[in-house]
């Protein structure tokens, strides 16, 4: 079966050719662009190894890589190859290059993954909340499962806002705060380049939906909306299928635009060293160690304290009888992929009741997400730092309950957060530039933070089923 990591196997033979034609013709155009006038010395030698570098990129990035590695692995050899790249061509002296004409396809990655956020946010809600069903029919056992979805959230969200206000991992970047990645600091340049990233693609890939609406109001109405819609019953049922095939295709979109990622990636990672040195690979290594810290962290609370605590469960036989389920959501990035998983280790091999895991899981892959909760907080708060920006303790606050909002709109694809710390940012008032100083490592965190989710929804599994009167035992769910 295949995974929603996969990307769709790239056409082979003639079929290629007239995606190889549109990249030569790009790429000759950029390239002429970034080397006029043509009456300067050099401008000829400098058009066709600036053009044929970046066909090269097109070509290995959208055509080559995707035939014979996973996008995991596309990911990583990105980041490297664009670290490396950006090194190079800076030592060169061509970051103007880099900047103005790789730099197009960071920007255009960073553009299509917010146009459909807003929208994604909303009908995720809708569907999560109306999915849950009318809690006057479902009773105590949905006042419990939602009171420890929200409890824990809460409680990862405190843990990153923590770590990352203790850490500092953002403050006295100032080489980071002042790069190019920041829409301000292309406006003096009028080449193509620039503006195709300042100009064009702004005019072109915008959300037309929502788009002028505040987050918190976009969250507040779906949340009334989808609770109205499990209150009405049958009358609803239409409207909800239609939000549901509205999520699919949104969810659709945003896996179209991960097929991208490794080429956006590769660009945001060139411009990024080639105007900060090694000075960025550090600064990352920091934020990297500070989002481990609490994924970590919180980890522990669930499997040490929550499990042997409220659902007299032992932390080596939970992680024993889970461990299938985590090297699924740590390979795939994905709670609704590894869903099936977390099912049966669950219920078969640590013994929560087979119903209670068969409600509650499937609610959980799409509204308990603790990990990614923290890491959004983690991110927002680290953006901010790196750009001056202080927060205070109401913004702080602003973070805390936008964090365990949306993780309820949060999809259980990969890189679905990427998109939904605009939210944050747009909140707190974060310049949605500062994403590309994170994306570079977003997944592998997205792996780690997975791992997180899953334990969170079967950890909760465990404990319900003890506050429900049954064994949680080996067999005990048959």
């Amino acid at each position: 079966m295949t995974s929603p990591t996969d990307t769709p196997p790239a056409p082979r033979g003639p079929r290629n050719a007239p995606l190889l034609i549109a990249f030569a013709i790009m790429a000759a155009g950029l390239g002429a662009a970034s080397a006029w006038p043509v009456n300067a010395p050099g401008a000829l030698a400098g058009a066709m190894w600036r053009a044929g570098l970046l066909f090269a990129v097109m070509a290995v990035f959208l055509v080559v890589l995707p035939r014979h590695a996973r996008l995991p692995m596309q990911i990583f050899i990105a980041m490297v190859s664009g670290g490396a790249a950006g090194w190079l061509l800076a030592r060169l002296g061509h970051e103007g290059f880099v900047s103005d004409y790789i730099g197009v396809f960071g920007a255009l990655f960073i553009l299509l993954l917010k146009v459909v956020i807003i929208p994604l946010v909303f009908v995720s809600i809708v569907c999560g909340v109306a999915g849950i069903g009318d809690p006057r029919k479902l009773g105590a056992l949905t006042v419990k499962m939602l009171g420890y979805y929200l409890v824990t959230t809460a409680v990862a969200v405190i843990i990153g806002l923590g770590l990352v206000t203790a850490i500092r991992p953002g403050v006295g970047q100032d080489a980071l705060r002042d790069q190019t990645l920041h829409a301000d600091s292309i406006e003096a340049s009028q080449n193509l380049g620039v503006m195709i990233q300042r100009d064009l693609l702004p005019a072109v890939i915008q959300n037309p939906i929502m788009a002028e609406q505040r987050p918190l109001v976009v969250i507040f109405f779906a949340l009334l909306l989808g609770a109205a819609l499990a209150a009405v019953g049958k009358d609803g049922e239409a409207a909800l299928r239609t939000f549901k095939s509205l999520d699919r295709a949104l969810i659709t979109i945003i896996l179209w635009v991960m097929a991208l990622a490794p080429i956006g990636v590769f660009a945001l990672m060139a411009r990024a060293i080639s105007e900060l040195g090694l000075q960025y690979i550090f600064t990352l290594a920091k934020y990297c160690f500070t989002v481990l810290s609490g994924l970590i962290a919180h980890f522990c609370v669930l499997v040490f304290i929550i499990c042997p605590l409220f659902a007299r469960v032992s932390p080596m036989r939970f992680l024993r009888g889970m461990t299938p389920a985590f090297e699924v959501a740590f390979s795939t990035s994905s709670s609704a992929a590894t869903l099936p998983v977390s099912i049966d280790c669950a219920a078969r091999r640590v013994g929560a009741n087979r119903n209670i895991c068969g409600f509650m899981l499937p609610v959980g892959a799409t509204i308990n997400m603790d990990g990614t909760a923290l890491y959004v907080a983690v991110a927002s708060v680290f953006v901010a730092q790196v750009y001056g920006i202080q927060i205070g303790l109401w913004g702080d606050l602003m973070i805390f309950l936008t964090a365990v909002m949306v993780s309820i709109g949060t999809a259980g694809i990969p890189g679905a957060s990427i998109g939904l710390m605009s939210i944050i940012f747009t909140t707190v008032g974060i310049p949605l530039e500062g994403l590309g100083i994170v994306l570079g490592v977003d997944r592998f965190l997205d792996m780690c933070r997975t791992v997180v989710n899953v334990t969170g929804d079967c950890a909760g599994a465990m404990v319900i089923s003890r506050s429900e009167g049954f064994p949680v035992g080996e067999g005990a769910s048959e």
